[in-house]
């Protein structure tokens, strides 16, 4: 990859997640390439699936995929061991403890993918550094901004620090025109119950709304 003023690596988890970010950048003239590290995608046949549909993604809209080791072990050891499952269930009275919680494991998980993502930049010869994240609304903003901010600032490169959150609409709209496999849940085995008792809770709560 060339050195260019306008390179820039950007971090995605998923396809669906990038559609919105990568074409924006490109029409802002940035030569994006994409960097697919996520060691907390479990289980393989998941990790496998998302990468997949990443890889032609990219390859349809002109961005290279850079794939980083899928290595569960360091994943567990600096994330994993933060426990959960810690769903967010409103009006629960645990529901304070379990945010803080929550966001400390995620915490952890933006550091070490955003580590690799500005190692592999600076490797690259690539000045600035972006990430698809926040345009999840069960990703936390503030957090993700934070890490990749910290980590790029370490390396003596720039983030650009982009909040997509406002996208997330139009990124489901299109990803489903587009025939995204999308998933749902985050990708972590926390997360996926996580996700599964939400909805189970949701569900419940309707159940009794329609029943008054």
């Amino acid at each position: 990859m060339p050195k260019h003023v306008h390179t820039l690596l950007l971090h995605c988890c998923c396809a669906p997640c990038t559609t919105i970010p990568l074409a924006a950048l490109q029409n802002d003239d940035w030569q994006v390439s994409l960097f697919f590290f996520n060691p907390n995608i479990q289980p393989q046949e998941e990790y496998q699936r998302r990468l997949m549909c990443a890889q032609s993604f990219g390859a349809e809209r002109n961005s290279d995929v850079v794939v980083g080791e899928y290595c569960t072990d360091n994943w567990e050891k600096e994330v994993g061991a933060l426990g959960g499952p810690y769903p967010l269930i409103e009006g629960e009275d645990n529901f304070c403890q379990m945010l803080k919680a929550k966001k400390q494991r995620c915490r952890a998980c933006y550091d070490l993918r955003f580590t690799a993502l500005v190692a592999h930049a600076v490797e690259l010869g690539v000045m600035h550094v972006d990430t698809t994240l926040s345009i999840s609304p069960y990703q936390f903003s503030e957090e993700i901004q934070l890490s990749l901010e910290g980590c790029a600032r370490q390396a003596k490169i720039q983030s650009l620090g982009s909040n997509w959150s406002a996208s997330y609409g139009e990124s489901v709209r299109l990803s489903r025109t587009l025939g995204l496999y999308r998933q749902n849940y985050c990708g972590c085995r926390f997360s996926k119950e996580e996700a599964f008792l939400e909805r189970e809770m949701a569900r419940v709560n309707k159940e009794k709304r329609d029943k008054l």
